[in-house]
């Protein structure tokens, strides 16, 4: 029977369809089980990629069978591998293993298993490889007589072991120590390259994180050989940065694969060739070039380099006098990719529809990845650092109101120079969310000819400026005399922006979408929005990401421990009045007896006259893993926001089985349901929350609250749900549009 082939992939499905499109053309493949190896998402950024590549896995064909296993988290390449092969090994002798960027020659699978057979028993083979080096890179002698050749050092680019090999290795690296003291030991190592001892200490230093050099060491441990063919049967195609560490480099890059060559005659383990190892060392320990020959290297890649610029520049020119139009399905909008509350929302809602629209396309004025659908400026380039310096303009506006108060206010005079427009698009629908900061004009959404549906995460769409308005009910009208710009002016930039935004909204295919009634209230009561079209669509998250994680492993984690319950309390800003921080910290020396307050975001909280609370502080999380860890880790997440339309923190508390105690302001009664999924306390009243967070960190049944508030955020949040309801929502408006 042919040996099994383990496929370890992540989020590339071009690569992996390539892989097992290739694989799947071999001679061997029908009979071939084949077990494909999906690593969890890192993120929500990443769900979609991992998704596709999930479905072609499920939808490959061309073998005697095909077994998916989709990781629920993401464990890294190294401990995937790891874990894969030993699985595998634990039922079959021998294994062959791939990663998604290898595209193999049509007698892969012949070679690999007759060399598997060949060297079972031989006592010097650890491993085998389908790859080696280009022949200009590595030239084999004419005269050498084998079609496969041995060395020190193992190839991770196709390779295949056996399950008493593989059992030999010591993944903890315990003989390091040892090894490091002694010179010979290393020089014997290093006859691979010299860059594997210097590997091989990163790992154990934690650095990296790679089963690759382990894998090496355990062949020099053992004294044994990797065994390559001499022209190679795999390809690389990863060589172009899609990968964690694989970056382009023409000393491994092959064009093409001999697709009628197999490897026959093959050699001893033992037989080292001195000419081959010699040549093998240098493609990573390359001789040092002379003088002229170094300056005449860095000249001609200088005046690449140059030539490179030129075309950049001439391209640039021309897209400014003649912009090209990018035709795409539907354009989602929002400021920034991924960093804040509306943005997340936005993201997931990305992630969520372009399943069904595979020509979406997000548009941002700061990209925080190299996402393909992504279109807006490197968040670390030079023009995005200008963009930000620009982005003050819109602010300048603002200083003729010396006394107004310290509140957020987007004029929109002023879009950033050097956003990318929406006019380079050509949606059949734009879906809006947070467009503030300079990402556009309130004029150029009016020049959008296509339905447009606009997600509000605030009131700005339908104020003069102001993103909560408190107690002012100038919307209703036309604004003016604003009070967040300390205003007494009737005709002040408040009621301008009103008059603008009315111009634009005339003509404008608009449905509003508010991700809670108390938003949908306040849209249908303005002067702007009265008599759209408004639908409730709460924000989606990934529930798989956010979910329960054993609550004392948890605690454990983070280092907490059991004295005292946690209450959990995070925002992207401690301080900020909004967030209600000092409402908070006044239940909290309403409690009496001892608590713990764990907290996340930037900032500090006015915390003195709570000296019942132990603080601990988590800084900035950026991840959702982190953020699951936190929420598992509390008795009660803690929301005592002044004014909010539907938090993520809450969603994403209640997903992760934590109830919530909350003021009955804006959205929140939406969210929790009271004395089930948390508690509501009346407006700012710190002893009620005190309450509350006494009622819920010492409940009987702590269980049935996790429970509901779980079941509450399955039923309403989760990123499934959302993207069904927006779905419908585009179909039935992109029905309409064509009628």
């Amino acid at each position: 029977m042919p040996v099994p082939v383990a496929l370890f992939a992540y989020k590339r499905p071009n690569h992996t369809k390539l892989a097992l499109d290739t694989l799947a053309r071999n001679t061997l493949s029908e009979g071939t089980d084949l077990v494909v190896f999906s690593d969890g998402p890192r993120g929500e950024q990443d769900a979609a990629e991992v998704a596709a590549v999930r479905e072609l896995a499920r939808a490959a064909s061309g073998f005697a069978s095909v077994t998916l296993i989709e990781r629920p988290v993401n464990m890294g390449l190294a401990r995937s591998v790891i874990a894969g092969v030993t699985e595998i090994l634990e039922e079959h002798n021998s294994i062959i293993v791939l990663e998604d960027d290898l595209l193999t020659s049509q007698y892969f699978l012949v070679y690999m298993n007759d060399a598997l057979s060949y060297y079972q028993d031989d006592a010097m083979a650890f491993s085998v490889t389908g790859h080696t080096f280009p022949a200009p890179v590595l030239p084999i002698p004419r005269d050498y007589p084998f079609d496969t050749y041995a060395g020190y050092r193992c190839s991770s680019w196709s390779w295949g072991t056996w399950r008493d090999r593989w059992q030999r290795i010591e993944w903890g690296m315990g003989n390091f120590p040892a090894f490091e003291r002694d010179a010979s030991a290393q020089q014997a190592f290093s006859r691979g390259g010299r860059d594997m001892t210097r590997q091989l200490r990163l790992q154990f230093e934690g650095t990296i994180d790679s089963w690759a050099i382990r894998f090496c060491y355990a062949h020099h441990i053992n004294n044994m050989r990797c065994i390559y063919p001499t022209r190679t049967l795999v390809r690389n195609i990863g060589l172009d940065s899609s990968g964690t560490h694989s970056k382009p480099d023409p000393r491994f890059e092959h064009p093409l694969l001999d697709e009628d060559w197999l490897p026959r005659r093959f050699c001893s383990a033992s037989a080292i060739d001195e000419r081959i190892m010699r040549r093998f060392r240098a493609v990573f320990d390359p001789p040092r070039q002379s003088v002229s020959r170094l300056l005449l290297h860095k000249t001609k890649r200088l005046a690449h380099r140059l030539a490179q610029s030129s075309r950049r520049i001439v391209r640039r020119v021309t897209r400014l006098i003649f912009p090209e139009v990018l035709p795409v399905d539907v354009l989602v909008v929002n400021t920034y990719q991924k960093s804040g509350g509306a943005a997340l929302a936005a993201w997931r809602t990305f992630c969520g529809i372009r399943r069904s629209y595979s020509a979406a396309t997000y548009l941002t004025l700061y990209r925080d990845d190299w996402d393909p659908g992504v279109a807006g400026l490197s968040y670390t380039s030079l023009r995005a650092a200008i963009a930000r310096e620009l982005g003050a303009l819109d602010q300048r506006s603002l200083r003729r109101y010396r006394g107004r108060p310290a509140t957020f206010f987007t004029p929109a005079i002023h879009a950033n120079p050097l956003r990318i427009r929406l006019s380079r698009f050509r949606p059949k629908l734009a879906h809006l969310h947070w467009v503030g900061r300079g990402l556009t004009r309130v004029e150029e959404i009016g020049k959008l000819d296509c339905p447009v549906v606009w997600t509000l995460h605030d009131t700005w769409a339908f104020t003069g400026g102001c993103h909560y308005p408190g107690d002012c009910t100038g919307f209703r009208g036309e604004c003016g005399s604003c009070p967040q710009l300390g205003s007494r002016d009737d005709n002040d930039i408040s009621r301008t922006l009103m008059q603008r935004k009315a111009r634009t909204f005339r003509d404008l295919d608009l449905t509003i979408v508010t991700p809670s009634r108390w938003m949908a209230d306040l849209a249908a009561s303005s002067s702007l929005l009265s008599g759209r079209r408004i639908e409730v669509i709460p924000n989606g998250l990934d529930t798989e990401a956010f979910k329960p994680i054993d609550y004392q492993a948890a605690r454990d984690y983070l280092g907490i421990a059991n004295r005292h319950p946690v209450i959990l309390f995070g925002a992207n800003r401690l301080p900020d009045p909004r967030k209600g921080g000092d409402l908070l910290c006044k239940a909290l020396s309403m409690l009496g007896t001892p608590y713990t307050l764990l907290t996340f975001g930037e900032g500090e909280l006015p915390l003195a006259d709570a000296t019942n609370v132990e603080l601990r502080s988590l800084g900035s999380l950026n991840d959702d893993a982190s953020l699951a860890l936190a929420y598992s880790a509390a008795d009660v997440f803690a929301c005592p926001s002044r004014e909010d339309n539907l938090p993520n923190t809450v969603a994403e508390a209640m997903a992760c089985g934590t109830p919530c105690a909350a003021f009955a302001v804006n959205g929140l009664p939406d969210m929790i349901t009271q004395r089930v999924t948390g508690w509501l306390a009346p407006a700012f009243d710190p002893s009620e929350l005190a309450a509350g967070i006494r009622w819920l960190a010492n409940h009987p049944h702590p269980e049935e609250l996790r429970q509901a508030a779980r079941n509450k955020a399955l039923s309403e949040y989760s990123l499934e749900v959302m993207t069904s309801r927006y779905e419908a929502l585009y179909a039935e408006l992109l029905r309409e549009g064509t009628q």
